[in-house]
């Protein structure tokens, strides 16, 4: 009889031929669980054996079912991988479910009647407001673009912003001796200098 391998994460479909696993003796010391199948044997340990059993019970399984059985990896609480086995069951005995409960058949879906000529006006109305919607959507003029003198004021204040971070970011050097009050004075007065001189063609006003 071959052995069948679980690979990580890899589902494996079987047809057992029970539900409970054969104690074995390991060759590596020790007790394991062997479960037989028309596809193979495979072994699992004790505690692995009695998590299987449990979850074909509770799944009501019964020999000759064919089940698919998974060693997942899962996040564990402290962030860790974990192994945990799980079954499913993909065939049951004619007329019953997985949970013992007979099968009933589904109903046949009802015939659907063709739409009313009320439905149709209604339908064809919402369609024509829509068009109308997005005419006038498309109708609408676009925003006007920014003056330019908009984009220099945004582009100054962007440069003042920074160099003020940039001196705060200095004085901070300094252990709390110099406040942001006296340094924002220091700036502003710094800057109304450098825009004077701007003003007069490079000749310092102060």
């Amino acid at each position: 009889m071959p052995t069948i391998k679980f690979s990580t994460n890899t589902p494996v479909e079987l047809h057992l031929r029970s539900i409970e696993g054969r104690p074995v003796d390991s060759q590596f010391g020790g007790v394991q669980h062997m479960f037989s199948a028309e596809e193979g044997a495979f072994y699992v340990s004790e505690t692995v054996g009695q998590i299987l059993t449990e979850q074909l019970r509770k799944l009501r399984t019964r020999p000759g079912d064919l089940v698919e059985i998974i060693k997942a990896e899962v996040n564990g609480r402290n962030g860790r991988k974990t192994i945990q086995w799980q079954v499913a069951e993909i065939s049951h005995h004619t007329g019953e479910q997985p949970n013992g409960t007979l099968a009933v058949p589904r109903p046949p879906a009802p015939k659907q009647e063709p739409p009313t000529e009320m439905e149709q006006q209604l339908a064809a109305s919402i369609e024509q407001a829509q068009a109308r919607k997005q005419a006038q959507q498309a109708q609408t003029p676009a925003a006007p673009a920014p003056p330019a003198w908009a984009d220099a004021l945004v582009s100054q204040t962007c440069v003042l912003v920074d160099a003020f971070a940039s001196i705060i970011k200095h004085s901070s050097r300094h252990e709390g001796l110099i406040k942001a009050d006296d340094v924002r004075a220091i700036f502003l007065s710094a800057y109304i200098n450098a825009t004077k001189s701007a003003a007069n063609g490079g000749r310092n006003a102060a």
